[in-house]
């Protein structure tokens, strides 16, 4: 099984990689672009290990010893940028006590790539450099790192990845060569979640339409306690016009203890929103997400008005851009339930 095995619905994308490494055609520089979770990192993870594996026979074999010092995060000629915040998540860095990690990549970290370029390959034939949530280099940082792409050394490549591209200057998009990662199909994950954890076919389609095409949020779907959680909102969203506005304080205590609680949460009510508004214009079946309660949201629907739901609806997304920024978790969950409450 070679590491290209590992990467799901992308054969178009690890095609055209493949063919540009087979005629001595790669790029300096790629953008890796495309929802979280899709598989981009483990694509460019793998484009790394083909260029520099020492197999005669398929590439990349995930057996020799670059393939196995890139699969361990340890090979010297292929490193991984990211944010402190990211690095620390990953157990890669510890976290300073004397502040928090950095949610940005920072300068120095760039600094340090210096040594990387200036430098021959010491074990493979090509130095790789694998960016992670390139969006995450601010304005100056990413005119700093136009140089590198710019002057880039024959023996080295550049992955940018993310998920919001927007972000990045077109002057950088412009110096890469762009691959476009789509969502995962719900039968693929399903497929995968079955044979992987041994799960039900049923619970695997659930957590499968829910992951919304992204395989990595399929994963950490199966261990958490997603759908308990789930039925709770559901419960309270159903009674909501029932609630005095002590219990929507309580329930915002409950479920706004960190701003990572409160993203999980209001993408759920998205959801289940989504579910309803669909049910109550006539329309469900495998459209639906919470496929498991295919019933309920169409008994629930039939007590909220389209309008309703569509504010409701609005409302989240709103609150879920705006807790990426500043506001306060638990402020932003007692506004939120008290809007739906009186809307």
């Amino acid at each position: 099984m070679t590491m290209y095995s590992h990467i799901m619905g992308h054969e178009r994308q690890i095609e055209q990689l493949e063919r540009a490494r087979c005629a001595d055609r790669v790029a300096h520089a790629y953008l890796f672009h495309g929802p979280e979770g899709v598989g981009k990192e483990i694509a460019a993870r793998a484009f790394a290990a083909a260029l520099n594996c020492t197999s005669d026979g398929e590439v990349p074999c995930g057996e020799c010893t670059n393939c196995r010092k890139i699969a361990a995060g340890s090979h010297p000629d292929v490193r991984l940028l990211a944010s402190e915040e990211e690095l620390v998540e990953r157990g890669i860095i510890e976290a300073e006590k004397r502040r928090s990690p950095s949610a940005q990549i920072r300068n120095e970290q760039l600094d340090e790539l210096a040594d990387l370029f200036r430098h021959k390959p010491y074990l493979g034939s090509w130095k790789i450099v694998i960016v992670v949530d390139a969006h995450k280099l601010n304005t100056f940082s990413q005119n700093r790192f136009l140089k590198t792409l710019e002057e880039p050394s024959s023996d080295s490549v550049i992955i940018l990845i993310s998920s919001q591209p927007e972000l990045l200057l077109p002057t950088v998009r412009s110096r890469c060569q762009a691959l476009a990662f789509g969502a995962v199909s719900r039968s693929s994950i399903t497929e995968y979640l079955t044979s992987r954890f041994d799960l039900d076919p049923r619970r695997a389609a659930v957590l499968a339409a829910m992951a919304q095409g992204s395989l990595g949020r399929a994963v950490a779907l199966v261990d958490g306690d997603f759908l308990d959680m789930r039925d709770i909102l559901a419960d309270a969203l159903g009674s909501l016009d029932k609630s005095d506005v002590e219990q929507l304080l309580a329930l915002a205590e409950e479920h706004g203890r960190d701003r990572a609680s409160v993203l999980q949460v209001l993408e759920m009510m998205e959801l289940w929103c989504r579910d309803l508004l669909l049910a109550r214009l006539g329309v469900g079946g495998d459209l639906l997400v919470n496929l498991d309660c295919a019933s309920r949201i169409e008994e629930d629907s039939r007590a909220l008005s389209p309008r309703r739901l569509m504010r409701w609806t609005e409302e989240i997304k709103r609150i879920r851009v705006a807790m990426k920024v500043h506001l306060n978790p638990r402020l932003a969950l007692e506004s939120l339930f008290i809007y739906m409450r009186t809307a």
